[in-house]
C-alpha cells in the first residue's frame, strides 16, 4: 500500500490515511475473499439486514455504497 497522505485527527488516537482507488478496491476485494463473499452476497445481506457475522456487517460498514464489484 502506498500512502498517499497521513495525518493525524484532534483524537490522540485516530490517524487518517489516504490510498489510491485501486489500492482502496484491492483491500476491498481480499476482505471479502477472507469472508468467503462477493460484494453481490455482502449486499444482499445488508438490503435483509441479516449479516452471517459481525465482520460481514463491520466490512459493509467500511466499503458499502463505495465500489462496484
Amino acid at each position: 500500500m502506498t500512502v498517499i497522505e497521513q495525518w493525524l485527527t484532534d483524537h490522540d488516537d485516530e490517524t487518517v490515511i489516504v490510498v489510491t482507488e485501486d489500492e482502496f478496491r484491492n483491500a476491498a476485494r481480499q476482505a471479502l475473499a477472507e469472508l468467503g463473499l462477493t460484494y453481490a452476497e455482502l449486499e444482499e445481506q445488508a438490503r435483509c439486514r441479516d449479516f452471517t457475522s459481525a465482520q460481514a456487517h463491520a466490512l459493509w460498514v467500511s466499503i458499502g455504497g463505495t465500489v462496484d464489484l
